[in-house]
């Protein structure tokens, strides 16, 4: 598996394991990054999301698909802007950006791996 691919792989193993814990202990990860406790189904929904998307980065870094990996680099470097306005704007605390390093982390990590290996043309 080349570097690019691992990326995208433990990106997808995060995915798994941020999704699962949402789905059974969903307040008690949200009251640790500042967002209010929650009875509402969404939380899970996001969970189940996050699950499915876990799918298609393992599956993607399995079979090297490297423009999937250049795609994710993309989308995962924008979410740091979008939460940054939801703060901004109000909808959340600030402690949501850090979910977001991660995502922007990951996407330079990908970014990185990419370039080394000459794919990023």
């Amino acid at each position: 598996m080349s570097n690019s691919a691992k990326s995208v792989f433990y990106f997808g193993v995060y995915l798994i394991v941020l999704g699962i814990a949402l789905m059974l202990f969903p307040n008690p990860l949200l009251n640790l990054f500042g967002v209010p406790s929650t009875s509402e189904v969404w939380i899970r929904v996001v969970a189940m999301l996050l699950l499915a998307l876990s799918v298609y980065y393992i599956v993607a870094s399995r079979l090297e698909l490297t423009p999937i990996f250049k795609v994710t680099m993309y989308i995962r470097s924008t979410i740091i802007l979008f939460f940054i306005a939801f703060s901004v704007a109000g909808f959340v605390t600030p402690n949501i950006i850090l979910f977001a390093v991660i995502d922007f982390l990951g996407a330079v990590w990908t970014y990185l791996a990419l370039r080394k290996e000459g794919k990023l043309s």
